[in-house]
């Protein structure tokens, strides 16, 4: 007989493959169609939730500060994309204007479920759930590319395109996340020496096809995280999260200096687009990032609360950007970086509560890695993720990198959660 966590488990599991599948079909067939698709099995996990706790008439009170925290920047994307549906933003209608705010908040409180259900069972780790999740995602990503399968959407030609994700640059991030899961993971596999071939065989696959996706910015922010991981000096480093805060402008001071260093033999030979143009403005991307600095620093509109959803539409912001990629109107773009997108359309209150949000979730991970608990790997994929929000729209609404993000959020939501570093897979979370 099936238990109520193996369910919810299963659905967890599947929900991370069929958010591609929906990415793929809604580019293919209809963004409606798609997203419904996404969300399905976290859906399902939601719905089973309500109808088990209604039939035992009980609802426990279980939730933290944290997953309050956690709604109400789910809120501002919510407000976000009724702003842009009232402001007449093209493509934004009221049917997936809901569909969005589905996806936003469906695999957030499904993984709050699932700890839920979970909770009284020693042998449960959600860090092997979330990266076989993860794993489950790259798996038919990888086979379909092998297949032949073509991307739809975002996609350059000569370079891997995984067709069940949204976006080629999507893919890099989801493996380097996953990476960085494994990477921690294998430390727990040095007795076991067929787990660490295959974990090292992983780590080597992972790398190449991030190579043949050729995203930069990705790769760098990887090897950067798998030195410090790898050499254990992660645990010393201080101030972490502050450098994180500075990952733009950082970088945009410091573009020669990437390029010198992109241009090294090591990475010239495995890199493509290798020029000063195209790697000192980060493909094009640091006139975004100027004209979005610019509104916050000149004009202002919207700065405290956002302009919804393709805010940047409403403003105008990127009209010239738009005929340097012919784009025939802006809209069709985004400000590709999460805290550009997010300070456009949910103003410095999004930011605010994203920036509390990574917080949290940092400390918590760290203190789970230092403490060497069940827990322990995500802090590799939460750190990568603590540096990319700001170079890409990864971890912007109905995006994967969001889902992931606050799927990891959900051990820090739920109180009374038993504690043990080799035991139960959650630990107690903070308020």
């Amino acid at each position: 007989m099936i238990r109520k966590s193996q369910l919810v488990n299963a659905l967890f599991v599947l929900g991370f493959a069929l958010f591609g599948i929906g990415s793929y079909y809604g580019l293919k067939s209809g963004i409606s169609k798609g997203m419904m698709i996404s969300s399905a099995a976290f859906v399902a996990i939601l719905i089973f939730h309500l109808l088990d706790a209604l039939y035992r008439r009980r609802i426990g009170r279980m939730l933290t500060g944290t997953w309050w925290l956690c709604m109400a920047y789910i809120g501002t994307l919510a407000v976000s994309m009724f702003v842009a549906l009232r402001g007449g933003i093209p493509g934004v209608q009221m049917g997936n204007a809901l569909l969005s705010c589905m996806v936003f908040l469906a695999p957030f409180n499904a993984a709050v479920v699932v700890l839920h259900h979970n909770a009284h069972d020693e042998r449960f780790r959600f860090a092997d759930l979330l990266f076989m999740g993860l794993g489950a995602l790259l798996a038919i990503n990888v086979l379909g590319y092998l297949a032949g399968i073509q991307a739809v959407g975002h996609s350059f030609e000569g370079r891997a395109n995984f067709p069940f994700i949204r976006g080629i640059y999507t893919g890099s991030h989801v493996l380097a996340v996953w990476s960085l899961m494994l990477l921690l993971r294998m430390n727990r596999s040095v007795q076991r020496p067929a787990a660490l071939a295959l974990g090292v065989l992983g780590l080597i696959a992972s790398l190449a096809f991030m190579i043949q996706i050729n995203s930069r910015l990705s790769i760098l922010v990887f090897l950067f995280l798998v030195v410090l991981l790898a050499i254990r000096a992660i645990k010393a480093v201080r101030g972490l999260y502050t450098i994180s805060l500075f990952t733009m402008p950082l970088l945009l001071s410091s573009s020669l200096l990437v390029y010198q260093l992109l241009s090294l033999p090591v990475f010239a030979r495995i890199m493509q687009r290798v020029s000063v143009e195209d790697v000192t403005t980060f493909n094009g991307r640091s006139y975004i990032w100027t004209a979005v600095g610019d509104w916050a620093l000149n004009d202002r509109t919207g700065l405290l609360l956002g302009n919804g959803f393709k805010g940047h539409y409403a403003l105008g912001l990127l009209e010239a950007v738009a005929v340097l990629w012919d784009e025939p109107r802006s809209y069709n773009l985004h400000t590709h970086a999460t805290i550009t997108e997010v300070a456009v359309a949910q103003g410095i209150l999004g930011v605010v509560l994203l920036y509390v949000i990574f917080w949290r979730g940092f400390k918590f991970y760290r203190a789970q890695y230092q403490e060497g608990t069940a827990l322990a790997p995500i802090f590799g994929g939460f750190a990568y993720l603590l540096f990319i929000w700001q170079l890409d729209i990864f971890c912007y609404g109905v995006e994967i990198g969001h889902a992931i993000l606050f799927c990891m959020m959900a051990p820090l939501c739920r109180q009374a959660l038993p504690t043990s570093g080799t035991g139960p897979g959650t630990t107690n979370a903070p308020p």
